[in-house]
């Protein structure tokens, strides 16, 4: 099953993650601890963005 990481947009497979949070009943992925830092800091601006960024931030 993909993921998309809420941060950069990056498509990612489970199992590939580097980190993996739940938040509010939702289990969400990411490419990077960058990305997982920067969503622990403001999650609500990641789950209410429509769009992601293009490619991945590292």
């Amino acid at each position: 099953m993909k993921h998309i990481d809420p941060v950069c947009g990056m498509a990612i497979k489970e199992g590939d993650e580097a980190e993996k949070y739940e938040y509010n009943g939702n289990t969400y992925y990411f490419c990077s601890e960058d990305c997982f830092r920067e969503f622990k800091e403001n999650p609500e601006k990641y789950i209410k963005e429509e769009k992601h960024h293009k490619g991945c931030c590292h």
